[in-house]
Parts: C-alpha cells; sequence; structure tokens
C-alpha cells in the first residue's frame, strides 16, 4: 500500500501508518480470503480434469501474484493439461512462484535447469533450486540436490550456495509484471 509521503508533515507519521494499517487490514484479509476460495475451486476443477475452468479460474489470480495459483498454472503447462505442452511457459510460471518462495516450485525448477527442459542446462541454478527447496518443504529435494552437487566445480559449488544464502522471497506487486532477482528465467 502507497501512503502519500508528501502529507504525512501534517500528522503523527506513526499515528497515520497505524490508521492505514487498521483500515486496510480488514479489506485485505477478505481478499486474502477470496483469493483462498476462488484457488480452492480452480484445483477442485484441475483435479476433476476440468482444465478450461481451472485455466479461467487460476489465471487471474497467478497473474495477480498469488504463488500457489502459479505453481498450478506452471504445472498445467509442464504436463500439458488442457493447453499445449510447453516448458518454456512452465518454468516462466515456476520462477514467478519460486521467487516468492514457493518451494514446490523450487524443486520444478530445479528439475527443469539440471536437465535443461525449458531453459538452459545450467547445474549452478539446478543447486540453487534444489537447495531452497531442501530448505523450505520438500525433503526428498535434497536427493537430487546432492546429486547436482557432485558434478559441480568448487567455484560452482560456492556460486550456487552464495545465491542460496542471498535468496529472500519477494512477493510480486498485483499484476503481470515479474521482478528480476538476478537468477535467470
Amino acid at each position: 500500500m502507497k501512503i502519500m509521503i508528501a502529507r504525512l508533515s501534517k500528522f503523527s507519521t506513526s499515528g497515520f501508518c497505524a490508521l492505514a494499517l487498521l483500515c486496510a487490514a480488514p479489506v485485505l484479509a477478505h481478499a486474502d480470503a477470496l483469493a483462498h476460495a476462488e484457488r480452492g475451486d480452480g484445483e477442485k476443477a484441475m483435479a476433476a480434469g476440468d482444465y478450461a475452468t481451472a485455466m479461467a479460474v487460476l489465471l487471474p489470480l497467478a497473474e495477480a501474484g498469488d504463488p500457489l495459483a502459479q505453481f498450478d498454472i506452471g504445472a498445467m503447462y509442464d504436463n500439458g493439461l488442457g493447453v499445449g505442452a510447453d516448458p518454456v511457459e512452465a518454468a516462466r510460471w515456476y520462477l514467478r512462484a519460486a521467487r516468492q518462495g514457493d518451494p514446490s516450485a523450487m524443486f520444478n525448477l530445479g528439475v527443469m535447469y539440471e536437465d535443461g527442459v525449458g531453459v538452459g542446462r545450467d547445474p549452478v541454478q539446478a543447486y540453487f533450486y534444489f537447495a531452497l527447496a531442501v530448505e523450505l518443504g520438500p525433503p526428498y529435494a535434497e536427493r537430487n540436490r546432492d546429486k547436482v552437487k557432485a558434478g559441480l566445480s568448487a567455484d560452482e559449488l560456492a556460486r550456487a550456495q552464495a545465491l542460496v544464502g542471498g535468496f529472500r522471497p519477494v512477493k510480486e506487486a498485483v499484476g503481470p509484471a515479474e521482478s528480476g532477482t538476478g537468477t535467470k528465467p
């Protein structure tokens, strides 16, 4: 939420910010609950094999920055569910979700970078995404991380570990624009 800085001199900064947060909290909570319910509808449609409905429900959420919906859209493109299989598009959606801290998207990107599917083969990026996935989510990513690690040079491992150490999830601003993180798409 933007606060008009030019007007802060007329108000107590802490009081103004507290009032802004107090007023915004119910709106943000309601919006999150609606997105959660819509995402649930999209996920139910996917489970039922109704991919057209799933895409219609999930795509606007994904474009608005919902990382779970972004993962689902990536999975649809990755597996050709209701759309033509498109690993490049899948990687794009997984990357948006991974930048926000989604461990499943991180794992899938690790696989894509390890195999060179949808992205250029890059073992450093593969290690980066597998290592993040290990820290944040699925324990099975550890096996993949260790397999990639065994093939890295000391320099590549140091670069990959620096990427892992510097990673901080960043929520997307509402809208389809992607922000850079210093990692390859």
